[in-house]
């Protein structure tokens, strides 16, 4: 984190720290002359590279409420641009806050207009700053800050006036519902009646504000005495006895001390350095500096994200390489112990292969045979899957009794011509066409009573229930009991008819699928 400058500059002098991440290190008074602003120059030449924020103490400055229509963007940009130039004209430091919006009708939005309408105050300051080079990050009213304070000491109240004896006077800044609607700095010093002034002030203050219609004289108002050194308690109690419609509280040394982590020989300086420690922690919204002041910190901040962005590259950059390192380390640790295993394994083979037979041929050999045996086995086929389908089909009938089957596979179908019939070679990869596996079941219905109807159905069972295979492609009885073909002319004798009147013989073709 940049070191900062901060400056709280009043009429008469300024209090300035050097300030290293959110703590103070250096604190020191200056008075508005050339000696003092020759002095405050070699104050700059301990931070050559440090950022300046300066908040503005005086009785030249003005608040305004305002509400404007909603907008957003470019048109609010532009309209409140308009509403602050009206309003201040000789000024170029000026701000505007947003508030919120109305609850109702239109829903407007409400903003806080804070300018320093005397420039002359600060311009000896900024242009020291500026000639050593240093980068402006805001200018602010002193006010600005109180609000932070309270959050600090943890004193926010529903209507409450912080009292602040400072260096040209009492700052007096209300608050109502916790948020700021008016401040004052009053030159009057408190002399040897410090109980006195405070009172005539604070009654001078309720005054405006009931003039102004922000507050009633008639409500209760709690009162909030900062008092760095403990040299106000006195006054405080004089103003709760004294007062009329005052609930007055003071914040001693040992609050500000333990809330705000300040060195005791700061505070002790001046009650100015409870504003610096505030705008050291974190900078209030309302930035009176206009755009050519502030270019050089904006400068300053975008090197700073480059940096940043630089840096957060870098060190991926560095995570990544050593990732890979690491990575690459691995591999190589899986790779030596892959080569041990695949040497161990190498080592074993030879030793177990000294003790192996001599082979019968050499190892070429054995592979073209064993590729020989692939491309056979593909084109040949085993009788089993054809038994099964048969058995499955036959089981459920045990009046079918089976004599022969007959199986070939090949690209004709089985000859069922039992004079004719001869041994089949198994087929060999230089068969062409499509090879199929078909044969015929030859059997007879036992017992057989010269029922032929019966007989017949028994056969048609068997033949549907083979077609039912998913494996089968066609079935065929091509033998019954009975010939009853009507195209066919009857013939025969009465002998032949008695010889065979106890057989009930069938035969029935079956052809497998291709990919059976």
């Amino acid at each position: 984190m940049a070191d900062k400058i901060l400056l709280c500059i009043s009429a008469t002098q300024a209090v300035v720290a050097h300030a290293r991440g959110r703590g103070i290190v250096r604190c020191e008074i200056f008075e508005s002359d050339e000696a003092g602003l020759a002095a405050f120059e070699a104050f700059l030449d301990s931070a050559r590279s440090a950022l300046v924020y300066i908040a503005a103490d005086t009785v030249e400055e003005d608040y305004r409420f305002e509400t404007l229509p909603h907008a957003t963007g470019s048109d609010r940009a532009g309209m409140l641009g308009r509403k602050l130039k009206q309003y201040y004209r000789n000024t170029p430091y000026f701000a505007a806050t947003f508030r919120g919006r109305v609850g109702e009708k239109r829903r407007d939005d409400r903003y806080l207009l804070a300018a320093l309408t005397n420039p002359g105050l600060i311009e000896p300051w900024l242009t020291t700053v500026t000639r050593r080079g240093l980068p402006v990050a805001g200018i602010y009213l002193v006010s600005m800050l109180t609000a932070a304070l309270m959050r600090k000491v943890g004193n926010e109240l529903p209507r409450m006036l912080v009292v602040a004896p400072h260096g040209t006077g009492l700052r007096l800044t209300f608050y109502k519902e916790g948020e700021f609607c008016v401040s004052r700095l009053s030159r009057s010093s408190a002399g040897n009646d410090a109980a006195r002034a405070f009172a005539s002030e604070i009654s001078s203050t309720r005054q405006y504000l009931s003039s102004l219609r922000i507050d009633s004289l008639d409500d209760p108002l709690a009162v909030l005495v900062l008092d760095h050194d403990d040299s106000l308690a006195p006054v405080v109690e004089h103003l709760a006895a004294e007062g009329t419609n005052l609930q007055c509280a003071r914040i001693d040394r040992k609050t500000l001390l333990r809330q705000l982590q300040l060195a005791p020989e700061h505070l002790s300086l001046a009650l100015e350095t409870v504003y610096l420690k505030l705008m050291a922690e974190n900078a209030p919204s309302a930035n009176l500096a206009p755009a050519h002041i502030t270019a050089e910190h904006r400068q300053f901040q975008r090197r700073q994200s480059i940096y940043t962005a630089s840096a957060a590259l870098g060190l991926a950059g560095m995570v990544w390489t050593g990732y890979n390192l690491w990575h690459t380390h691995d591999l190589g640790e899986q790779t030596d112990q892959a080569a041990k295993v695949t040497a161990a394994a190498q080592t074993q083979y030879r030793d177990i292969t000294r003790e192996f037979p001599q082979a019968p041929t050499t190892s070429e050999n054995l592979i073209n045979a064993v590729e020989i045996y692939k491309k056979v086995s593909k084109t040949v086929r085993s009788p089993h899957p054809f038994m099964q389908i048969v058995s499955r089909a036959i089981e459920p009938s045990p009046e079918v009794f089976v004599q022969e089957i007959n199986w070939t596979y090949g690209t004709e179908e089985v000859n069922t011509d039992a004079s004719t019939r001869t041994a089949q070679p198994a087929a060999t990869p230089a068969v062409t066409g499509t090879l199929k596996q078909s044969g015929y079941i030859a059997g007879e219905i036992r017992p057989f009573q010269g029922d032929y109807r019966a007989a017949i159905d028994a056969i048609n069972v068997v033949a549907n229930r083979l077609a039912r295979d998913p494996a089968v492609a066609e079935v065929r009885v091509v033998k019954h009991p009975l010939n009853v073909n009507p195209g066919l002319a009857l013939s025969g004798n009465t002998r032949d008819a008695a010889e065979h009147s106890g057989i009930a013989d069938f035969k029935i073709v079956v052809t497998l699928k291709p990919d059976a």
